[in-house]
C-alpha cells in the first residue's frame, strides 16, 4: 500500500505537468492540505532524517513545477527578471551548501524554499484567462472551508491530534491547520470586499473563526492583523479606521480577558491580568509561554549565527541540528526569522526580505492601480496573504507548510500578476480599436468602459445616449 502511495505522490503530479498544467495548479491547492502521514516516524531514511508522504508530496510538486517552468521559460524568464532578488536568495542559499553540515538537509532545505517559487512560476505561466482565474478562486475558497469542516468534525468526534485545546485537520495539527486557513481567509476577504458577495463575507468570517477555535496564538494574531489590511485597502470614510481599530485590540483583548486563552498565553495564567500587566510590563512579558522555543532560540543564535553572522552555518543546519538531537524535544525552530539568521547569515536574510519588499511593492502598485474585479481582488487577497506569511513565520515553521500555506500566498501574487496582465491587454485592445469601430459590444469584449475608472461589468443606462452623425 505504501509503495502505491508513494507512486501517486510522484507520478500524478508529474503526469500532470504534461498532460494539463492548469489541472496540476487546481489539484495541487485543493489536496494542499489533505492529510497524508505515515504514522509519527514516517519513513526513516538514513541522514534525510523522517520522511512520510507530506515530503514525498512536497518532491513530486517541485519537481513537476520545474518541469513546466523550463518548458515555459521563455513566458517564466520576465517574472524572474521582475523578482531577481527573490531569485537571488534562492541561489544564495545553493552556495550555503559548500559549508552546511548537512549536504542532505540543505537540499531538503532548500526544496521547501524553491517550491513556492517555482508554484508562483508555474501559476502565472499556465493561468492565461480570467476563467481560470474566478475558478482558481473557487476552489481556493470551497478548499478552505472544507477544510474547516473536516477540522471541526475531527474536533467534535473526539480526535483532538494530540492536543487538548485547540481543533485541526486530523494529521496535520492545530497550528498547519490555522496557518491554512487563516491565509484563505483573506481570499474569501478581499473578494466580498470587492464584489459585495455575501455567502464569501460568511466564508471569511467561518474561516476567522475557525483559526481562532484552532488555539494557536500566533495566526489568531495574524488573521487579525491581515483582515486589517485588506479593510484599510478596500473601504473608505471614518469606518475604514474603525473596524480594523477594533479588530487589532480584539486578539490582545481575547488573551487578557478569556481564561483559556490567558492559560495558554502565560505560564501562570491566574496571576496575570489587565492591572497586573500595566502596573508591571516586564514581567508580564517574561511570563509569556514560549513552549521551549525562547530556549531553543539563544541556543541556535549563539551556536550558528554567532561563529559567522554574514553567511550563517549553512542552509538546512538546524533542522539537522534538531533531527539528530532528539533530546531537546522540537523538531525545528519554530522562527523563520531565526532560522534564516542562522542558516545564512545577515546576507541571506537581507536578500529575502528585500524580495519580498518587491513583492509588496508590486501588489500595492497593482492594487492602486487596479481596472477589473480581479485584479482588486487578488492584489488584496496576495497582501493579506503575505501578511499572515510573515506573521506566522515569527514564531512557527511557516517554511516547513509548503503545500498547506506557502504555495497558497505564492499563487495569490501569481493570480493578481495575472489579473494585472490581462487589463493591461485589455486596454491595448481597446486602445488598438478605431473610434469610428468602437462599440459597445467591443467595450463588453474586452471587460472596460471608456471613461476614467473602467471595470470589468459595465455600468447600463437607463436612457442611452444616442450619437449624433
Amino acid at each position: 500500500m505504501i509503495p502505491l502511495l508513494i507512486t501517486v505522490c510522484l507520478a500524478l503530479p508529474i503526469g500532470l505537468a504534461f498532460l494539463s498544467p492548469p489541472l496540476l495548479v487546481y489539484l495541487s491547492l485543493m489536496t494542499g492540505a489533505a492529510p497524508l502521514s505515515l504514522g509519527q516516524e514516517g519513513i526513516e531514511g538514513s541522514e534525510f532524517g523522517r520522511i512520510d508522504l507530506l515530503a514525498i508530496r512536497l518532491f513530486g510538486v517541485w519537481l513537476a513545477s520545474l518541469l513546466v517552468v523550463l518548458a515555459n521559460f521563455s513566458q517564466a524568464w520576465p517574472h524572474i527578471q521582475k523578482n531577481r532578488f527573490y531569485a537571488l536568495f534562492l541561489l544564495f542559499c545553493c552556495l550555503s551548501l559548500t559549508w552546511t553540515p548537512s549536504v542532505l538537509y540543505g537540499s531538503r532545505m532548500i526544496a521547501k524554499l524553491s517550491a513556492p517559487f517555482l508554484f508562483f512560476l508555474l501559476t502565472v505561466t499556465v493561468i492565461r484567462t480570467r476563467k481560470q482565474l474566478r475558478l482558481l478562486e473557487m476552489l481556493i475558497v470551497i478548499t478552505g472551508l472544507c477544510a474547516a469542516i473536516v477540522a471541526i468534525g475531527a474536533k467534535l468526534a473526539g480526535y483532538s491530534a494530540g492536543e487538548k485545546l485547540g481543533v485541526g485537520i486530523p494529521g496535520l495539527g492545530p497550528a498547519t491547520t490555522s496557518a491554512h486557513l487563516a491565509i484563505i481567509a483573506m481570499l474569501a476577504l478581499a473578494a466580498s470586499r470587492t464584489d459585495s458577495s455575501l455567502w464569501r463575507l460568511l466564508a471569511a468570517i467561518f474561516l476567522a473563526a475557525t483559526v481562532i477555535a484552532c488555539f494557536t496564538r500566533i495566526t489568531i494574531v495574524a488573521v487579525g492583523v491581515g483582515f486589517a489590511v485588506i479593510w484599510l485597502l478596500s473601504t473608505t470614510g471614518i469606518i475604514r479606521f474603525i473596524v480594523p481599530t477594533i479588530g487589532l485590540a480584539a486578539a490582545p483583548a481575547l488573551f487578557i480577558f478569556n481564561d483559556s486563552f490567558r492559560q495558554r498565553m502565560f505560564k501562570s495564567g491566574d496571576n496575570v491580568s489587565l492591572s497586573t500587566m500595566m502596573a508591571d510590563p516586564s514581567s508580564a512579558i517574561e511570563q509569556v509561554h514560549g513552549s521551549g522555543r525562547f530556549e531553543a532560540w539563544d541556543y541556535v543564535m549563539t551556536n550558528f549565527f554567532g561563529p559567522n553572522p554574514f553567511l550563517g552555518a549553512g542552509v538546512g543546519t538546524t533542522q539537522h541540528y534538531f533531527y539528530t538531537h532528539r533530546s531537546t524535544g522540537l523538531n525545528a525552530i519554530h522562527s523563520e526569522y531565526i532560522r534564516l539568521l542562522a542558516e545564512v547569515g545577515i546576507i541571506g536574510c537581507l536578500l529575502f526580505l528585500i524580495g519580498f519588499t518587491i513583492y509588496a511593492r508590486q501588489l500595492w502598485v497593482e492594487s492602486k492601480n487596479a481596472k477589473s474585479i480581479e485584479a482588486k481582488t487578488y492584489s488584496k487577497a496576495a497582501l493579506g496573504g503575505m501578511i499572515v506569511y510573515f506573521t506566522f513565520m515569527a514564531t512557527d515553521n511557516a517554511f516547513d507548510y509548503v503545500t498547506a500555506c506557502g504555495i497558497f500566498v505564492f499563487t495569490f501574487i501569481a493570480m493578481s500578476h495575472k489579473a494585472t496582465e490581462l487589463d493591461i491587454n485589455d486596454e491595448r485592445e481597446l486602445a488598438s480599436v478605431p473610434i469610428s469601430m468602437v462599440t459597445s459590444e467591443s467595450i463588453r469584449k474586452t471587460s472596460l468602459i471608456v471613461n476614467e475608472q473602467p471595470r470589468l461589468f459595465p455600468q447600463k443606462r437607463k436612457y442611452p445616449i444616442l450619437d449624433k452623425e
